[in-house]
């Protein structure tokens, strides 16, 4: 059965890898790909037919200056040129004929333009010279005019006057063709020359020298120019195109082929789904019979499960509220346990303060007969019918009680008895504050709390169990506010510092230790205590076990402690030996996960959830 299911995955598997492959082969060619590619040939076509105009153009007459244009032409064709050999658009690699023909094309453009840049270079300064020779030549035309002798035929002086207008249509002409004629006219002229006046013959020979200067260099950008418009790129680039056309039409009718494929290759697959569907269809059939009377057979079990869930609901509700008012039970017993301490706490600064009001109260009367005399002598001073033996006898009085009371001396002690009585009020609210936050009833763990505060806090309300003999030793770091349940941390320091000062049991030492972590805040309390056997280490966490006479403990202190850490998402460690004290190890994250629900759901387990380790 397994053979038959993995072979026909495989089935599955090779037919629709076959169809990817043909669709794929199908899709093979990007006509936007294509237009882009001939649209760029068009371009290089017209971008060289504008580059042999632009030359045309400039040749048209040997002063004209293009040279901007053909700059601008020539680095578009370029551009275009990289495109055509490389880029998204580039037709190498395609076939080796369309390879072998864009090289040579690319080998015959390059040439054409070190040909157009050479021409650029010597066309000006050969004009130039043309331009100096054209200047020259009335002058020396003028020489040999004046040197010629009066016997000189008329054909002779008729020659020279042509002369100079030949010459000038030789350097204005694109393409002269009056070169025969100004060497005939030259030739003409040396003839004559020969035999005659020195000066006939130098003013000749000099302007044979200037006119065949000219006609030099007139004949190098001729040449130039007819080199560069004969360069074959038209017909080469149209071999280009007509071999990428080529590769395009191939590759087009191996893609119609295999849609030939693709299609039969469908059609096959289409009757094999046909066939597969009517089995499957009968297969469903006999699944829904089978399921109908599952469902039909399942009936009176599902209304059997549905009482048995809500029985188990209503009692996991009823769990949580108990395990909720238990922690509260807990925390009020362990409240109960310091009553007196803490009444000791609060009547300690209430008797002072009462002391200090009774003192306020006596200074206060005499007070009262100060002002009373002062009053009655100020009376006596402002009244018109007072005798001068009362005035002085009230005057008298009021100064000798004012000396006896000592005003100043009596209001700095008053400002004292004051300050005495407000610091102990200040203790009392204090400590009246942490008993309220510790016996608040709180499900939300999403209150911002400063772990540093709750210890301190645990501290006022166990102070009178510790001190005297229990010496606490505080090194808090700088630490983050962690989201939690601010009076069930409350509960887990109370608890854990109580039973570190019960494990002390002449004098001693606890440690307060708190350090920020990477993803939360960590807690040590430590003691040097009489610390725990193994056996004992290892139940401290289950409920209702403690190692307390009858009656002194209900053995859920640390199990309460166990379920609040586990519901905040932290983790607890424990290091005892007999004789050496005992360490409890805190860790808090920073933020609670949002899980409805403030009571674990389960008992925690022996020695798996907590970590213990052996003190060395």
């Amino acid at each position: 059965m397994k053979f038959r299911w993995m072979l026909a995955v495989l089935a599955a598997v090779a037919a629709l890898a076959g169809l990817g492959y043909l669709l794929r082969m199908t899709q093979g060619l990007d006509t936007n790909l294509h237009r882009d590619r001939l649209t760029m040939l068009r371009t290089a076509d017209n971008l060289d037919v504008s580059l042999n105009r632009a030359f045309t153009q400039t040749r048209a007459s040997s002063l004209t200056d293009a040279a901007a244009d053909r700059s601008k032409i020539t680095a578009d064709l370029g551009a275009t040129l990289d495109a055509m050999d490389k880029g998204p658009q580039s037709l190498r690699g395609l076939t080796p004929d369309l390879d072998k023909k864009l090289d040579t094309f690319l080998d015959t453009i390059d040439s054409k333009f070190e040909l157009g840049f050479d021409f650029e270079a010597r066309s000006t300064l050969l004009t130039q010279r043309a331009i100096n020779a054209i200047d020259a030549v009335p002058p020396d035309i003028a020489a040999v005019r004046a040197a010629l002798p009066k016997d000189t035929p008329d054909d002779i002086r008729v020659q020279l006057d042509h002369l100079q207008s030949q010459i000038t249509n030789y350097g204005v002409s694109p393409t002269p063709t009056n070169e025969p004629e100004i060497r005939a006219t030259m030739k003409a002229l040396d003839d004559f020359a020969a035999g005659k006046s020195e000066a006939l013959v130098t003013s000749t020979h000099d302007l044979g020298v200037l006119i065949d200067d000219l006609l030099e260099d007139k004949g190098d950008l001729v040449r130039m120019y007819h080199e560069f418009l004969n360069r074959p790129t038209g017909e080469q680039l149209q071999a280009v195109e007509q071999a990428y056309l080529g590769w395009y039409e191939k590759q087009l009718a191996v893609i119609n082929q295999y849609r030939l494929y693709l299609g039969a290759y469908a059609a096959i697959l289409l009757l094999i789904l046909g066939w597969l569907g009517l089995r499957l269809r009968r297969s469903f059939s006999e699944l829904d019979r089978a399921h109908a009377d599952l469902l039909h057979a399942n009936e009176h079990l599902e209304e059997q499960v549905e009482a048995r869930t809500h029985d188990l609901s209503a009692a996991l509700n009823d769990l949580q509220a108990s395990q909720a008012q238990l922690v509260q039970s807990e925390k009020m017993a362990s409240l109960g346990q310091m009553v007196a301490g803490v009444a000791h706490e609060i009547n300690t600064p209430l008797g002072y303060a009462r002391s200090n009001a009774d003192i306020v109260r006596t200074s206060l009367a005499d007070i009262r007969q100060l002002c009373g005399a002062q009053s009655k002598a100020l009376h006596l001073l402002t009244s018109e019918e007072a005798r001068e033996e009362d005035v002085a006898h009230a005057l008298s009085a009021a100064q000798a009680l004012g000396e006896s009371i000592n005003a100043e001396e009596l209001a700095g002690d008053l400002d004292g008895l004051l300050a005495d009585t407000d610091h102990g009020l200040s203790q009392i609210a204090e400590l009246v504050g942490s008993l309220k936050d510790f016996s608040r009833v709180d499900r939300s763990r999403s209150d911002l709390f400063n772990v540093n505060d709750g210890l301190d806090a645990a501290l006022k309300i166990c102070h009178n169990q510790l001190k005297g003999r229990v010496e606490v030793v505080r090194q808090y770091g700088e630490l983050p506010q962690i989201e939690c349940s601010p009076s069930q941390l409350n509960q887990i320091f109370l608890n854990l510092i109580t039973n570190a000062g019960q494990a002390i049991e002449n004098s001693g030492r606890i440690y307060l230790h708190t350090q920020a972590e990477a993803d939360g805040v960590a807690i040590r309390i430590l003691d040097n205590g009489i610390g725990m056997s193994e056996d004992v280490r290892a139940r401290i966490f289950e409920p209702f076990f403690t190692t307390k006479p009858v009656g002194k403990g209900t053995g859920l202190g640390l199990s309460i402690v166990f379920r609040i850490i586990e519901d905040h998402g932290g983790s607890i460690e424990v290091r005892s030996a007999p004789g050496k004290g005992s360490a409890f190890t805190i860790r808090l994250p920073l933020r609670q996960n949002r899980k409805s629900g403030t009571v674990a759901e389960s008992s925690p387990p022996d020695d798996v959830a907590v970590a213990v380790a052996v003190a060395a």
